[in-house]
């Protein structure tokens, strides 16, 4: 039950301040019988004003590959899965160095999404790429 003091009560500060820490909760103060103040030793204010733990990191979703594509439909998909709201990572399948060396044009594309989407990207890369040829 909370501790209610009248104003009076601050006269004897040591009685007060002794209160508060045993207690550790607030000692409300009132004035003419309304609230007025509230008094708290130092460790139950900074008790009430820390910030919480932070919460902890989900752990990362799984990737899984969905499919290689040449660059130029590489940019076509990665603007659908986007558009659809799946996360995805595309990485070249040469590598930075060979592509440079090579060519970006006989680069391919892999993208991986994560394993709970996985089933709708395929479905959307299979609607995209139906019945053609683009590799």
């Amino acid at each position: 039950m909370p501790q209610i003091r009248p104003i009076t009560d601050l006269r004897n500060t040591n009685e007060i301040s002794e209160l508060c820490h045993a207690r550790r909760e607030p000692v409300f103060i009132t004035k003419n019988g309304y609230g007025d103040l509230v008094i708290m030793s130092m460790e139950t204010y900074e008790a009430l004003t820390a910030a919480p733990p932070p919460a902890a990191a989900p752990e990362p979703e799984e990737m899984c590959f969905l499919i290689e594509k040449a660059p130029v439909w590489a940019g076509v998909l990665a603007e659908v899965l986007a558009q659809n709201r799946i996360p995805f990572v595309k990485e070249s399948a040469m590598g930075a160095g060979m592509t440079l060396r090579a060519g970006s044009m006989l680069d391919t594309i892999r993208f991986f999404v994560p394993r709970s989407q996985l089933k709708s990207a395929q479905e959307l890369a299979e609607g995209l790429f139906a019945g053609e040829e683009t590799d």
